[in-house]
């Protein structure tokens, strides 16, 4: 387990631009999104603790008293997964930290943090040596990785266990004789029938070394780098999954603003209304890329005179005018995008109420709204029609239940349709990895004005 608090003695990671000190976990942040890493670790901005981090946290201090101890303190998330466990012992060690004798590093820097379990029971006959990460898990069928990612650099979890085996080859005289690691993850899941499982990957030492010289240093070196950066523009973001992963990254609404870009006088008008100066406000509808384009040249948008509504005719009703080229100009045709407005009544561009919902892609401009992940609502209404039914988790009812069978889908759209969320502009981001976020995507869209879909 990497430990989130931080010593009073190392009270701050990065210092000045320069790397004081590296944990696995801050090697995972950054290979998930480097901006996210950089606001957290470089800005040291906070980052909120969530459910599921609690759970985790007191699963692994149960855990580590049963395994030092002998003491049977398991909770019901941790005790399912119990005969996955060794027999507790004094040969056993747990909760190892990595900065003690020989400390891990890389690029000349430190590593911090701790491995949850270390079993050497094999070395001394078979030259192998288990190193065990616990894992709370919602669903363990979908989050588990795999065998091939836990030897894998190149994946968030084969990042961290490489790591951790790194650490063990640098422990010679603690471990002789040491030729083959076993890199394990034992998950326990958290929601649904209460289920654990083991996934094991065994290596040879010289694949550890490899994916350590060739994949985690030169990461450390770009993470050097990205620590002198002046602005977090500077920094690379890794735009998709990687923003609703973990329940949403707390730092969007600072990395889609562009915290470096000069405020605009017309921004700061409608930021800032004076009595003296009366604003009508606007949403500009943003030009919209996929999660994989180039990034635009920044748009300069002139500020618009409001017009004077035309007397009121009687009679039969005008047929709405053709789209107009400034409403063409929402998707230019050199953008990989579809928006599809369901009420062709009235201008969203000037009413705050607009609901608009960007699927797969991230704006690049816009005006008083600032967009939002759609990951908190979809897990509210999940866990509303959850507990309605009774259950811990809706894709988990049993057969009894009167959410089984896959009838939570049409529970969980109705819930949606009847309470969607209020006007805002809204990003449903890894669409394809998040079923519930699919289900809810699909009962929203005949409610929002606007919806655009990145192509890939």
């Amino acid at each position: 387990m990497i430990h989130s608090v931080e010593s009073p003695k190392h009270s701050a990671s990065v210092i000045a631009g320069v790397i004081q000190r590296l944990s696995v976990s801050q090697l995972k942040k950054h290979k998930l999104c480097p901006r996210a890493w950089f606001f957290r670790k470089v800005r040291r901005l906070p980052e909120p603790t969530i459910g599921a981090q609690n759970i985790g946290t007191e699963g692994h201090a149960q855990l580590e008293h049963y395994l030092s101890t002998g003491q049977d303190v398991l909770g019901p998330f941790a005790k399912s997964g119990a005969h996955l466990l060794p027999v507790p012992g004094p040969e056993l060690l747990v909760e190892q930290k990595l900065d003690g004798d020989a400390p891990l590093t890389a690029g000349g820097i430190p590593f911090t943090g701790s491995v949850d379990l270390v079993n050497p029971r094999q070395l001394a006959t078979d030259g192998v040596l288990r190193i065990t990460d616990h894992k709370f898990t919602s669903c363990i069928e979908e989050l588990a990785a795999t065998a091939e990612q836990l030897a894998d650099a190149d994946t968030e979890p084969g990042l961290q266990m490489v790591g951790y085996g790194a650490w063990a080859l640098g422990q010679a005289e603690r471990f002789p004789g040491l030729r083959t690691l076993e890199l394990e993850h034992i998950y326990y899941q958290t929601r649904g029938q209460r289920l654990a499982a083991s996934v094991v990957a065994s290596v040879p030492v010289e694949h550890i070394e490899r994916e350590w010289r060739t994949k985690v240093e030169p990461q450390v070196e770009a993470m050097k780098q990205h620590a002198q950066a002046a602005r977090a523009d500077d920094v690379p973001a890794n735009y998709g999954p990687a923003c609703t992963k973990y329940g949403g990254c707390p730092f969007m609404a600072k990395c889609l603003t562009g915290e470096s870009k000069t405020m605009s006088l017309r921004d700061k008008l409608l930021s800032k209304p004076t009595e003296s100066t009366p604003i009508t406000a606007t949403v500009e509808l943003p030009a919209v890329l996929p999660p994989d384009a180039p990034e635009p040249a920044p748009i300069q948008v002139a500020p618009k005179v409001a017009e004077q509504p035309a007397p009121k005719r009687r009679g039969r009703p005008r047929k709405a005018p053709e789209p107009t080229q400034s409403a063409a100009a929402i998707t230019p045709p050199t953008l990989d995008s579809s928006v599809s407005e369901h009420d062709g009544s009235g201008s969203p561009a000037k009413d705050l109420d607009v609901r608009a919902l960007f699927i797969d892609c991230i704006p690049t401009a816009w005006g008083v709204l600032q967009p939002e992940p759609l990951t908190l609502y979809v897990d509210t209404m999940a866990r509303r029609v959850s507990q309605a039914a009774g259950v811990d988790d809706l894709r988990f009812a049993g057969s009894d239940s009167s959410l089984g069978f896959g009838k939570w889908r049409g529970a969980l759209a109705m819930a949606v349709r009847d309470d969607p969320p209020p006007p805002g502009v809204y990003l449903a981001l890894g669409l394809a990895h998040s079923e519930l976020m699919q289900v809810v995507v699909e009962a929203l869209e005949p409610s929002f004005e606007i919806v655009v879909r990145g192509v890939r």
